[in-house]
């Protein structure tokens, strides 16, 4: 693929990776004048290259990118992470630029360059806000250690950096904490060089071969052609059905947490769908007629959207017998579906509708985030994942209560494995002991603790993660019992530094007692044994 038209680049990178690729560059693509050098003054780049050979800390990283973004102000820069070191394990860090690749090819690089420089963003999809159902077990004690410490740093920083880029602190202050943020991020190199271990990387293994090139990797590669919302949104409903197209879960994945793994895979993976198919009609039929108060009609909406994903999970033809009469199943959903119920911990559906049909930026957790950065797209696509989810789970709840007394339709719908009465019910009896828990007894304290449980599906079984958000309006709406739980735990918390401090006190004493009346007590004693008996303990 050749460029549409000249454009000048400009590569940083070690001498021998950035002759190597500005010769296969210019070898496959005429249009293209590439300079090596980013110290010409005269040189004025339309894309910038940077080649990152031996990665060691991401506020290094977006240090520089800052320093790059200020020297050549509009300039496109497209970051490039290459070496044995960076595999699909390696985390790529959270950075602002309109493209990031991790060891690409050099068709993919081309491509890429000519995705951004007529306006689209490319992102390897690699390691951030991907959960990883392994990442807690295989973390050594070190490892855990280093991890503390690393967040630690990082906070500071963050904040360090929050103060440097407020234009209401005088150039004075910055400096001073320009040498701190210096000092913070040497810290943490150190911590990663003593106890990350060396990090080898080999030039040569900078450019690979197209033909071996991993597919699955090129499939999470995100490519925006442009900054259309809608464009955004066709990506991830792409992206979300053929995730769950192919969901399939195993016999060992039956979670009794969640009702929806009752259903057999077939329809675990159409009802899911469904819903995904209904919110993209949804969104697109609010956008086309352009309702600006579609706020006050989403209740009802979002309950029509229930009754056609429920209600489509079979066929439009299919009859079943019931007590001796052949009934449409797609008809008796239709017309018995009274399910309203509402699950807080997915989000506010205005959350995920108002950026797509407004042209907004994502509003999350009080910060603005553009749809068409690499971070907000993985942030709303994990909304739109969970809500999915946590609706298919309601929707399953209520195909559960029709097989209660409907035997036929338990034997097309449910599991093998819990088809007979017994095991029916008994699921049944564990899903909502465990609802009836998680609710009165989890769930306050994670809002009280500012966390979110999201729902996602990995490995092929069901999976629980949370992140830290906030939740006070969900917090104040707890009903009595809920909140007296939030209560105890902020008993607890108050209570707590006092016992410990009780305890400490009542250990002292404990230990003077012990030490300096009772040991001297007995050495008392011991000595008028020991002369009693004509010794002497005495020098």
């Amino acid at each position: 693929m050749e460029l549409t038209k000249e454009k000048s680049i400009l590569i940083i990178a070690p001498d021998l990776i950035a002759e190597s690729l500005s010769l296969k560059l210019t070898s496959v693509d005429n249009n293209i004048t590439i300079c090596l050098d980013p110290k010409d003054q005269e040189f004025l780049p339309d894309l910038i290259i940077w080649n990152i050979l031996n990665y060691q800390s991401e506020d290094l990283i977006r240090i520089e990118l800052l320093k790059l973004k200020e020297r050549w102000d509009g300039t496109k820069i497209l970051v490039i992470f290459s070496g044995n070191s960076f595999d699909r394990t390696f985390n790529i860090p959270s950075i602002s630029s309109e493209g990031i690749l991790l060891n690409p090819s050099v068709e993919k690089v081309l491509d890429t360059i000519n995705i951004i420089i007529n306006g689209g963003r490319v992102f390897d999809n690699n390691g951030i806000n991907n959960f990883d159902s392994n990442v807690f077990t295989n973390l050594s004690f070190n490892q855990k250690i280093l991890l503390s410490g690393l967040k630690q740093i990082d906070t500071e920083i963050q904040k360090l950096l929050n103060y440097i880029n407020d234009q209401s602190i005088s150039n004075i202050y910055k400096f001073i904490l320009k040498g701190r943020l210096r000092e913070l991020i040497t810290a943490k190199s150190l911590l990663i060089f003593i106890w990350g271990g060396s990090i080898e990387a080999y030039p040569e293994s900078f450019l690979v071969n197209e033909s071996s090139t991993n597919q699955s990797f090129k499939s999470e590669t995100l490519v925006f052609e442009g900054n259309d919302p809608l464009e955004i949104w066709n990506l991830i409903v792409k992206r979300t059905n053929n995730k769950f197209h192919k969901a399939s879960l195993t016999q060992d994945a039956l979670n009794t947490s969640i009702i929806l793994s009752g259903l057999k895979n077939e329809f675990i993976s159409k009802l899911i769908c469904n819903v995904v198919y209904e919110l993209d009609i949804l969104i697109k039929n609010i956008k086309e007629e352009e309702l600006n108060d579609f706020e006050i009609e989403l209740p009802s909406l979002l309950n029509e959207l229930r009754r056609n994903s429920l209600s489509r999970i079979t066929d439009n033809y299919l009859r079943i017998k019931r007590n001796g009469e052949s009934i449409s199943l797609t008809e008796f959903i239709f017309n018995e579906f009274r399910n309203e119920e509402e699950d807080i911990e997915s989000h506010d559906m205005k959350l995920i509708i108002d950026p797509i049909i407004n042209n907004k930026p994502l509003d999350y957790d009080g910060k603005l985030l553009p749809l068409y950065e690499r971070d907000s797209f993985k942030i709303l696509e994990s909304i739109v994942i969970n809500w999915s989810l946590r609706t298919a789970n309601i929707l399953a709840s209520e195909i559960f209560n029709y097989c209660s007394d409907w035997p036929e339709l338990r034997t097309y719908l449910i599991n093998e494995d819990i088809q007979s009465t017994r095991n029916f019910e008994r699921f049944r009896n564990n899903v909502n002991n465990y609802n009836r828990w998680h609710n009165n007894i989890n769930m306050p304290i994670y809002l009280y603790e500012s966390k979110r449980e999201y729902l996602d599906f990995v490995d092929n079984m069901f999976i629980r993660y949370y992140k830290n958000e906030n939740r006070e309006k969900d917090l104040n709406d707890l009903h009595w019992l809920q909140k007296q739980v939030t209560l105890l735990v902020e008993i607890r918390d108050a209570i707590a530094p006092q016992l410990e401090i009780a305890l400490k006190y009542i250990g002292n004493i404990f230990v003077t007692i012990l030490t300096k009346i009772v040991g001297k007590s007995i050495g008392l004693i011991g000595k008028g044994i020991l002369q009693g008996l004509g010794r002497s303990v005495s020098k």
